[in-house]
């Protein structure tokens, strides 16, 4: 565990620890079942240990560490059962998010989606899994944004945290397949026409399935 780069100034202690150690565990950078101490984590971020205790705390509550009192302290580990329900959740509110897009988008925004999957699909041919994942996650946040639903991407923000650091776990070396990619264009195309909304939407619900198989069948 190393994020002596990440030292921050002292202005907002409480909440630059908070996120710094979320991200930490979002990324994969801290592992689930990692021993984490406080005191390390003060020396590496520069700061004292009130803040980071705070912090975990925070983390504690929402579910990213697990802790014994006067035993251990550490990332919380991927639970399946909890992985089921977080997907079956956020395919629910993003299949209404996208239905909702259907409403409002732009062309401007189909634009931007069809050109984050053009980056998706060169990851995909450069086999950068950190890429790929990267270009996943914006593709379907912009889906989720061009619903222009506040609320909705709110929620979403905060389940695709776990959703993150599951697939970080999970894929942090995989390489999608085509079924995802046509499964984009699929999506792309239904948004365009318009007339193929329920087709869009069984596919993006059918994109997720697929992720969610995955990661079940390489239960860790």
């Amino acid at each position: 565990m190393n994020l002596k780069g990440n030292k921050i100034n002292r202005v907002s202690m409480r909440n630059n620890a908070y996120e710094i150690i979320k991200d930490a565990i979002i990324s994969g950078e801290l592992k689930p079942e990692m021993k984490i101490k406080d005191k390390e984590l003060s020396e590496q971020l520069g700061i004292s240990r009130t803040p980071i205790r705070e912090a975990m705390l925070r983390l504690e509550d929402e579910g990213f560490i697990v802790s014994k009192p006067n035993s251990f302290t550490m990332v919380a580990p991927i639970n399946i059962t909890e992985v089921k329900e977080t997907y079956s959740i956020v395919i629910a509110l993003e299949s209404l998010a996208l239905q909702e897009a259907f409403i409002h988008t732009t062309p401007s925004q189909l634009k931007q989606l069809a050109e984050i999957n053009n980056l998706y699909k060169s990851a995909i041919e450069e086999s950068n899994a950190k890429k790929c994942l990267q270009y996943d996650i914006e593709f379907h946040g912009h889906i989720v944004r061009m619903s222009k639903n506040k609320e909705l991407e709110k929620l979403l923000t905060k389940l695709k945290e776990k959703i993150i650091r599951i697939e970080s776990f999970y894929f942090h070396n995989a390489i999608p397949k085509q079924k995802s990619i046509n499964e984009h264009d699929m999506i792309i195309d239904g948004l365009e026409n318009k007339k193929y909304k329920e087709e869009a939407v069984d596919t993006l619900k059918n994109n997720w399935l697929n992720s969610l198989k995955n990661i079940l069948s390489g239960d860790k």
